[in-house]
């Protein structure tokens, strides 16, 4: 209930391994922020939770914190994920989600707050990517 996003969107919906991708998020902070949270951004299999891309830090390439938000602007945040070149081809979940680095060295995660007031999971899945042989050409 702290930070909405608006809108996403991928440059490469089917990579192949060893690629890279853009991952353009649109957030809205929906009131002031106290804390510094980070965002992951990561391309998984679901079944067995093996990352194949992954980007964690402070929106905007760490030139962005939460706490410098002001309410209702739109933060256009870029993550670059490199697909990992031993991955198997396949169709993997992309999953966002937000985290505060704990002082005792935990990583608690934000939980999703839907409209009713109720809570949700820690991460959100977006487009499904379909990885592609590392020797495919397009």
């Amino acid at each position: 209930n702290q930070i909405e996003l608006v809108g996403y969107e991928m440059t490469d919906l089917s990579p192949a391994a060893g690629d890279m991708l853009e991952l353009t998020l649109y957030w809205r902070a929906l009131q002031k922020i106290n804390q510094d949270y980070k965002i992951f951004a990561n391309i998984l299999d679901p079944k067995t939770l093996t990352k194949y891309a992954a980007s964690d830090g402070m929106p905007v390439n760490w030139n962005a914190p939460t706490t410098t938000w002001k309410p209702g602007e739109i933060i256009k945040d870029i993550h670059t994920l490199k697909v990992a070149p031993d991955t198997p081809p396949g169709i993997y979940e992309t999953e966002i989600g937000w985290y505060l680095q704990a002082e005792d060295g935990s990583f608690p995660r934000l939980r999703i707050v839907t409209p009713d007031g109720g809570m949700a999971d820690n991460y959100l899945n977006l487009s499904r990517v379909r990885v592609l042989a590392a020797d495919h050409q397009p």
